[in-house]
């Protein structure tokens, strides 16, 4: 299958009006040249989401989403861009006929579709070994896993062979080359092979219903415990989530609760905790981040009581906020994991742990204080300090002193005592791009609601302010060039934005954001035409904002630049070394003259 052209998508874009789309899932109501309704992408008390039929946009002044008419089928439907533009097409009677100029695209999806093939005909060999296997199926049973599970995760049994899998699918008519993009046999010395004998197998699911790959567990101690698919075409683990296709069916997702391991996944499933699902044997990404957020933004991580799962957890709560997630920490009791506790204390018990679940900051302090002995000087000291910088990140000034004071009380450290710390904290990190996201909080009237790095702010800012006025736009030109922008969405947009309003043509926003198929750089950029409510000159704000940019890209040259002096210092390779130290200092007084 070819690409769609891009006229095609223009035609079904014309034809579908965000206004008479969205109405067909919000009711809205005129309010000015606009339309007004609550917003259902979050839990909207609203009416806060937006939606302009001149600029066919929409966006949340609640939540922050935002988008063109793609963008607000690809969330409220939870499906793919290419899905979104087929879901238009058909209701707006547009036949779509795809160009034939892409053969390497064509090869890579019949490839593809014969992987999702072989996938599915090993699940049913699976599937069908499992109740012939006793071993297998009774193991089952004894982890309390009944037939309806079984059925629903579609699971199955490898048997203990070399050769199973790899002759009933060439029987099948599969090539040796799809098994092996499969994932299904591995190439030995001696011949092919099947990857997975003897094991409990767990079909890998994506959101679109398709079997992407599989893990296999061991029935005994042997090892590897698990066994996962390799990457293939169609199989990237930090991409996709267990259990996800089944979360997602729910009719109204509250919450997503996300586990370490496939057993954890179908457990909370078994007893009717539907929301569940597993990250794959991997750390978090921040793709399955992404992932987790389309379909809910309430995210509760329940990882295992050992170190490792803490471990995880600690890692996964930055990527679940860098996200977007607003995340809390069920915490397990020592020695447990969710599978072992849900069997031994009842779905009951589990969402009792939900409802005492911890919040992000919480739950970091808790752990600063694990283990530590407040009555020993040094390690209230530790403990103290440790907090302070886990203070240092948060933003919000109350819940600062809500917990200076929390600490006091177990301390008998002063409030202002800790909050000096902080501060002292807060500026030796005035350089983190995190703390640089709130230096310009004031300069829009509650507009900006995603923790984003300063310098990405900017770039939006500075679009949003080329199309106050042609004045401005010319000021704003000949102090920055599209090429200077760092984000590849706004870089593109700069080129479309600064083009055009050189040469005094009308800028159409969904000429712009047709461009871009990813759903937070359509978001990003629809962001761009909200009309922001700024209260100091623009032409000041204009400087500043560029200034930010720049200093960034200097910032990250400087980064760069020590890194490798570094690597040439190790190396005693002094002449680089000196060379890079000289471009060093110019950058540092390029730096400083900002």
């Amino acid at each position: 299958m070819g690409r769609i052209p891009q006229n095609i998508i223009e035609k079904i874009v014309e034809r579908s009006d965000i206004v008479d789309v969205v109405s067909e899932f919000v009711p809205l109501r005129k309010s000015g040249r606009n339309y007004m309704g609550v917003c259902p992408f979050h839990n909207d008390k609203g009416p806060s989401l937006s939606v302009s039929q001149d600029k066919q946009l929409f966006h949340c002044f609640g939540c922050g989403a935002s988008g063109n008419v793609i963008g607000f089928i690809m969330r409220i439907k939870n499906i793919e861009y290419i899905d979104a533009i087929a879901y238009l097409a058909d209701r707006a009677n547009v036949t779509i006929e795809f160009s034939d100029n892409d053969r390497k695209t064509d090869e890579e999806n019949k490839v593809k579709d014969e992987i999702f093939k072989a996938n599915i005909e090993a699940a049913r060999l699976y599937f069908s070994n499992l109740k012939k296997s006793k071993r297998a199926y009774e193991y089952l049973k004894k982890r309390n896993v009944d037939d309806t599970i079984i059925l629903k995760f579609g699971l199955g049994y490898s048997i203990e062979s070399y050769n199973f899998i790899y002759n009933n699918l060439r029987n099948k008519g599969f090539s040796e080359e799809i098994l092996l993009k499969a994932g299904l046999i591995i190439k030995g010395q001696k011949g092919y092979y099947d990857r997975f004998r003897n094991r409990i197998m767990f079909p890998v699911i994506d959101i679109k219903g398709r079997i992407i790959g599989f893990g296999g567990r061991v029935l005994d101690d042997s090892k590897p415990k698990y066994l996962n698919s390799p990457e293939t075409p169609v199989f990237k683990k930090g991409t996709n989530l267990y259990g996800l296709n089944l979360a997602a069916k729910q009719p109204s997702i509250e919450n997503i609760i996300i586990v370490e391991g496939y057993m954890d996944c179908i457990s909370l499933h078994q007893y009717g905790v539907n929301n569940a699902v597993a990250s794959l044997g991997t750390s978090l990404t921040l793709e399955q981040a992404k992932l987790l957020k389309r379909y809910s933004k309430d995210i509760f991580i329940c990882y295992d009581a050992d170190t490792a799962g803490q471990a995880a957890t600690l890692r996964g709560l930055s990527i679940l906020e860098s996200a977007g997630c607003e995340v809390k920490i069920i915490e397990i009791p020592k020695g447990k994991d969710p599978d072992e506790f849900i069997k031994n204390y009842g779905v009951e018990e589990f969402k009792n742990l939900m409802k005492n679940a911890l919040p992000v900051l919480e739950y970091r302090i808790q752990k600063a204080k694990n283990g530590k002995d407040l009555k020993d000087i040094k390690q209230k000291s530790l403990f103290i300090n440790e907090v302070a910088n886990i203070l240092s990140e948060v933003d919000n000034p109350i819940d600062v002193q809500l917990f200076a004071a929390k600490v006091f009380d177990e301390t008998g450290i002063a409030v202002q005592s800790i909050l000096e710390q902080i501060k002292k904290l807060k500026n030796k990190k005035s350089n983190n791009e995190n703390n640089k996201n709130n230096r310009r909080d004031n300069i829009v009237n509650g507009n900006i609601y995603n923790v984003e790095p300063a310098y990405k702010k900017a770039e939006r800012l500075i679009l949003n302010l080329c199309l106050k006025d042609s004045e401005l736009f010319r000021f704003i030109s000949k102090r920055i060039k599209p090429e200077e922008f760092i984000t590849d969405e706004y870089k593109i947009s700069a080129e479309y934005i600064f083009e055009k309003c050189s040469n005094e043509e009308k800028i159409d926003a969904n000429e712009l954001l047709l461009k871009f198929e990813n759903n937070d750089d359509i978001s990003n950029i629809s962001s761009i035409f909200i009309e922001y409510e700024f209260n100091e000159d623009l032409f000041k704000l204009s400087e500043d904002l560029i200034k930010t940019i720049r200093r960034h890209k200097l910032e990250s040259m400087i980064n760069d630049l020590n890194a490798d002096i570094k690597k040439y210092e190790e190396a005693n390779d002094i002449e680089k070394s000196a060379a890079l130290f000289q471009e060093l200092i110019k950058l540092r007084k390029q730096l400083n003259l900002l």
